[in-house]
């Protein structure tokens, strides 16, 4: 019998295809664990506030303090969106998936009763609206309550979460990582 060393070519394919599954599985999980669908999302919902505060501050003083505004929601499948309305104009775009769980943190200010956490999931189609004063640009109040404002919107994907900071009476905002 002849010594036969070294490895065959069905050998070398089987090998180099068994590489080329274990490196794509690496690489896609590598965006599961930077949290890198939490920094889109969470990108996304800061600029549309910035283009909903620059639309709110642009129209006329008699229309109604929610007649612009952004809404971050849910639907049934976990994936997010936003609303950015203008008037009667609305714009729908999808911001996030299911990876990304989104909650928003809501408070009276100048007390010292507890906010309140609410997951996007559970409030339905009706979501976190976010409107501006057209006069100074300051946050509007949550919809249907007195002194009572959002606070933060928190982007989590696994151990990563992103977190929009609101200062309700100056209208400013800011990503942070956390």
């Amino acid at each position: 019998m002849k010594n036969q060393k070294g490895y065959s070519l069905i050998e070398l394919i089987v090998v180099i295809a068994i590489l080329a599954i274990v490196a794509f599985s690496g690489f896609s999980m590598l965006g599961l664990m930077s949290g890198k669908y939490a920094k889109e999302c969470a990108e996304k919902m800061e600029s549309a506030m910035s283009e909903s505060k620059v639309n709110a501050l642009g129209k006329s003083k008699g229309a109604s303090e929610y007649d612009v505004y952004v809404r971050i929601y849910a639907d049934t499948d976990g994936n997010i969106f936003i609303d950015s309305v203008v008037g009667t104009q609305m714009q729908t775009s999808k911001i996030g998936n299911s990876k990304v769980e989104v909650s928003a943190v809501k408070g009276a200010l100048g007390t010292d009763t507890a906010d309140t956490t609410v997951l996007l999931s559970s409030l339905g189609t009706d979501g976190v609206v976010i409107a501006f004063n057209r006069s100074d640009g300051s946050f509007n109040p949550v919809q249907g309550e007195t002194d009572v404002y959002w606070k933060r919107i928190l982007f989590k994907q696994g151990s990563i979460t992103y977190q929009i900071e609101m200062v309700a009476r100056t209208g400013k905002f800011s990503l942070v990582k956390l």
